[in-house]
């Protein structure tokens, strides 16, 4: 990967993330409350996953729920 590599540049997956904005009207919930609250409320559908549970049991959780949690980690 070189620094002028279009596809993988800063530059190019801000305008992706941008476009994908676009296309679905986000703009106008993306003000520092609203983008605060949802930031929290999608944290805590990950720290769900491991709530009351100790090292041990976190551990096994994570391999058995691997998908479950990547779901929650990941958009597009």
């Amino acid at each position: 990967m070189t620094s002028n590599d279009n596809k993988t540049s800063l530059e190019y997956l801000q305008k992706m993330i941008r476009k994908f904005c676009d296309d679905r009207n986000w703009g106008q919930f993306h003000n520092p409350k609203d983008l605060a609250i949802s930031l929290s409320l999608e944290s805590a559908e990950v720290l769900e996953h491991f709530q009351w549970m100790n090292n041990d049991e976190m551990k096994v959780h994570s391999k058995e729920k691997k998908e479950d949690i990547a779901e929650e980690l990941v958009y597009f």
